[in-house]
């Protein structure tokens, strides 16, 4: 068990009232505490008017049982919600606006609840700790949160039961079943130089990711998630493909805890895309939600999982396409012309925009770099690592995910052949000695030619393991 579990659980032995026989686990509480990684200045405290059956789910997070009138009447919720700051949402909905802290951009007052209230039965009760006050620019604005649901019936054996989605209203409960079983072996504890064991830090608490687009980063609570996609997407890849080493073993806390904790992340994401929520692409900041989402229901065995992953939009999906004119797999978001253009003529705009003409990686003048080194190959390395080692690319659903990542490990960038004109340094030469032309491009000696075959395996947001995974294996597991 975790230090933030263990924590929890000595927290909750404090304010529980205890009142004749347990009913498998199940108590009566007058409140329940969640002790915050970075500190109990951040503890999150629930009080209740009166003591009510409660548990914990499989990850640790409390549900609160209704009483006879179908609610919980939850008379205050610290620390308090004040001037913007500390806001709470019940079943939060919209992936544009929020109640959660004001210098959040959409922020909506009324969206935030206030206390006391009775909250009816089939409600997430989602409150979150800002950062400093007095702090009036923040990226991420959230230090920690915590998720309360609140059920119609007392639920027993709840440690062997996720906790529901939080997002939106449907409240689905999945059980561990044999989670456990789906984890084999695929390389040796030696290639890893940390241990399962230390991955447990990584979860402190709810991640809040349903704010669209790449103003949703500060939404993250800092004591449960990176801030930023491409760190995200290098830790989801990492995390499980530390549990796929030989040293795996569901019997000690700290490793059930850590994939617990995994597929509850995924079954928040399903409850985020089943609203038609996504993470289209932008740069770095989208990536790393379709592997858990997929891993969850794979793990659970559950196909609605799979259907969620396809009804949304995922940075993977969408960052990468086949080309029509040259058949290769190429890097670039869609975009005009013109917005492809503007970050040579003006250097402002879409910093990932396709090549519109389809014969070269994207990015413009910064083909290679803005976003490929810098924020996606690398994560999109260990993330198709994971996969294939699992042998589910017929799962992912997108073949040339596997197929731009081995190009990208073994040749680098693509930026030739290219008939196309480079930018010739005079804005009013747009259609005439550069840009479109007829609906193809003014004919040229190529944009970035010297730039083909550089970066090969190169980038940020890098993990040890990995790349020694990926060494050993070949990035090719049958």
């Amino acid at each position: 068990m975790n230090n933030m579990k263990k924590s929890l659980l000595l927290g909750a032995i404090c304010i529980l009232l205890f009142s004749g026989k347990a009913l498998s686990g199940v108590e009566r509480c007058f409140s329940v505490v969640y002790p915050a990684p970075s500190g109990f200045h951040n503890n999150i405290v629930f009080k209740f008017d009166k003591p009510y059956y409660c548990g914990q789910f499989a990850n640790g997070d409390w549900w609160v049982s209704a009483d006879s009138s179908n609610t919980v009447n939850v008379i205050s919720i610290t620390p308090q919600e004040k001037n913007g700051l500390n806001g709470v949402e019940i079943n939060p909905y919209s992936k544009k606006k929020q109640g959660f802290d004001k210098r959040v951009s959409d922020y909506d007052a009324s969206l935030k609840e206030s206390f006391p209230a009775k909250v009816k039965s089939g409600s997430t009760i989602i409150k979150v700790v800002s950062v400093k006050e007095g702090k009036k620019k923040c990226r991420p604005c959230i230090q920690f949160a915590a998720a309360l649901t609140v059920t119609k019936k007392v639920v027993k054996n709840s440690t062997e039961i996720f906790r529901p989605g939080y997002f939106g209203d449907k409240k689905v409960f999945y059980r561990l079943n044999d989670i456990e079983n789906k984890i084999q072996a695929k390389y040796s504890k030696r290639l890893a130089r940390f241990s399962i064991e230390r991955l447990a830090r990584k979860y402190g608490g709810i991640r809040l990711d349903h704010k669209e687009g790449w103003t949703g980063e500060y939404l993250h609570p800092i004591d449960s998630m990176p801030s930023y996609g491409a760190a995200l997407a290098t830790e989801n890849a990492e995390v499980f493909l530390r549990l796929l080493a030989d040293d795996f073993d569901y019997a000690r806390p700290a490793h059930r805890s850590v994939l617990i904790d995994y597929v509850q992340m995924g079954i928040d994401l399903k409850s985020i895309a089943d609203m038609q929520v996504g993470w289209p692409a932008d740069g770095g900041h989208s990536n790393g939600r379709k592997l858990p989402l997929l891993l969850a229901g794979w793990l659970l065995d559950e196909r609605d999982f799979y259907k969620s992953s396809r009804n949304t939009v995922f940075s993977e999906d969408h960052q990468i396409y086949r080309s029509s004119s040259t058949q290769q797999v190429l890097y670039g978001a869609e975009c005009s012309d013109k917005e492809y253009w503007r970050k040579a003529m003006f250097n402002s705009g879409n910093r990932a925009c396709r090549d519109p003409y389809g014969f070269i990686d994207g990015g413009g003048q910064e083909i290679g770099q803005a976003y490929q080194f810098c924020c996606t190959a690398m994560p999109w390395k260990y993330t198709a690592l994971v996969i294939r080692l699992l042998g589910l690319e017929r799962l992912w659903g997108k073949p040339e995910f596997f197929q731009y990542v081995d190009r990208w490990v073994n040749e680098g960038v693509v930026s030739k052949p290219d008939q196309c004109a480079a930018y010739s340094g005079d804005n009013n030469g747009y259609g005439k000695t550069f840009g479109a032309l007829n609906g193809t491009c003014v004919k040229g000696g190529g944009r970035s030619l010297a730039k083909h075959g550089l970066y090969k395996d190169g980038g940020h947001y890098r993990s040890k393991l990995g790349d020694k995974v990926w060494s050993k294996v070949g990035g090719k597991v049958n």
